[in-house]
C-alpha cells in the first residue's frame, strides 16, 4: 500500500469508526490535473450526502495538519455506489454468490482481469477468493490483488435469471411439464 493513503488511513480510521462509518477504500487519484484524495464510507443502512460532508468536514482538518500527503489536494469522500469496491475478506464475504470484477497486480495463468461469480472467500492460511469464470475456478489470494469491486447489474441480470420460472427453457420452445 502506498505510504500516503496509509498514512491517510491511519488518522482517518479512528474517527470513521467513532462516527459509526467503516472505510471501505482510500485512493488517490488524478484528475483533470488535479490531485484528489478519495475515501469511499459505508455503514450498515447505506450512506447518504450528509454523511459525507459531515465525515469530510471532521476528517478535513486533521488531514490539514496532520497527513504527510505531498502537495495540495482536493479531499474527496464518497459512498461506494452500486458497484462497490471490495477490499477486505469480510467485504468479499458479503457479495458471494455475486458477479465481481478482479483485477489482480501480476498474471495469474496468463491473466490479470478476471469477472466471475465469488464463490469462496476463506482466511486458510491467508485469505483467499474462488471465482468461477465461464465454469473455471480461480483461487485468488487478497495480496494479489490490485482492485475488485461488485458487478451491480451482472449480479442483478444472474439473480434474475436463477428467480425466472422459465429458467432454462429455449425460447420459442413450448413448456410440456405446464400442460
Amino acid at each position: 500500500m502506498d505510504r500516503e493513503i496509509s498514512n491517510v488511513l491511519s488518522l482517518a480510521e479512528p474517527l470513521a469508526q467513532t462516527m459509526g462509518y467503516e472505510i471501505l477504500k482510500a485512493e488517490i487519484v488524478h484528475e483533470r490535473g488535479d490531485k484528489v484524495l478519495r475515501l469511499f464510507l459505508d455503514r450498515p443502512g447505506g450512506i447518504g450526502v450528509e454523511d459525507c460532508q459531515r465525515f469530510s468536514e471532521a476528517l478535513g482538518p486533521i488531514l490539514d495538519v496532520e497527513a504527510e500527503v505531498q502537495g495540495s489536494y482536493h479531499l474527496e469522500i464518497s459512498s461506494p455506489g452500486l458497484d462497490r469496491p471490495l477490499n477486505k475478506l469480510e467485504h468479499f464475504r458479503a457479495q458471494l454468490g455475486k458477479i465481481v470484477q478482479v483485477t489482480t497486480e501480476e498474471p495469474i495463468e496468463g491473466r490479470r482481469h478476471f469477472k466471475g461469480e465469488l464463490t469462496q472467500a476463506e482466511a486458510v492460511p491467508e485469505a483467499v477468493i474462488e471465482l468461477n469464470v465461464d465454469q473455471e475456478l480461480y483461487r485468488i489470494e487478497l495480496s494479489r490483488i490490485k482492485k475488485a469491486h461488485l458487478d451491480f447489474f451482472a449480479s442483478e441480470a444472474k439473480q434474475r435469471e436463477a428467480d425466472s420460472p422459465t429458467r432454462g427453457k429455449k425460447p420459442g420452445k413450448p413448456d410440456k411439464r405446464l400442460g
